[in-house]
């Protein structure tokens, strides 16, 4: 009975910090939007992108600012290779496809704007206009973004549940009597786990 009510409780407090959480992202993705434009307005592109950025990022499950931040991203970009403002096109889709990287995860169609961005990256890169600016072949630029390709998000999460396991395992040996076979197995497994996602990578 008291096991059941310490399980009700925790996902009590689990809803209700996901909540918080929720009610929050959809607040700044909103305030960043409209930021993000009140800047656009007065061309201040700068200022604009940072806050396009910041609304892309605060992503949660049925907001609509997410898209709407990476759409705004776009947007800059577009307009600003329109009028031949290579570096304010090349800040706004880096701004994509760092946006787009921070909020990897399934479902949430980060790579989609990901994909948009190293595209427009590579376009403006293959023919930049500046004075003594080196011109950069589409297929470097877009090899060069690949270099750095960070882990894919299903690698992070299995690094995460052996960290888990091996924390788990040891502090199951280190504040509870009994178990010790189980807990002492947990533990190596979540290390070797660990090992080889490393190595793998």
């Amino acid at each position: 009975m008291r096991g059941a009510r310490a399980a009700a409780l925790a996902a009590l407090v689990v809803v209700a910090a996901t909540a918080v959480l929720t009610a929050r992202e959809v607040t700044v993705g909103q305030a960043e939007v409209t930021a993000a434009d009140a800047a656009a307005a007065r061309s201040d592109w700068g200022d604009a992108i940072v806050h396009a950025r910041a609304a892309a990022e605060a992503l949660v499950p049925g907001s609509p600012w997410p898209a709407r931040g990476w759409s705004r991203l776009e947007a800059i970009g577009h307009d600003a290779e329109a009028r031949g403002d290579d570096a304010t096109a090349m800040l706004a889709y880096g701004a994509m496809r760092t946006a787009a990287l921070a909020t990897r995860a399934p479902g949430s169609g980060s790579d989609r704007w990901r994909t948009k961005a190293e595209d427009a990256l590579a376009r403006v890169a293959s023919y930049r206009k500046e004075v003594g600016a080196p011109q950069t072949p589409a297929t470097s630029m877009l090899d060069a973004l690949h270099d750095t390709e960070p882990p894919p998000t299903g690698t992070l999460a299995l690094l995460g549940l052996a960290g888990v396991a091996m924390l788990g395992g040891l502090g199951r040996l280190t504040w509870s009597a009994g178990g010790e076979r189980i807990a002492q197995a947990v533990a190596a497994v979540g290390f070797v786990a660990y090992a080889v996602v490393l190595l793998m990578t």
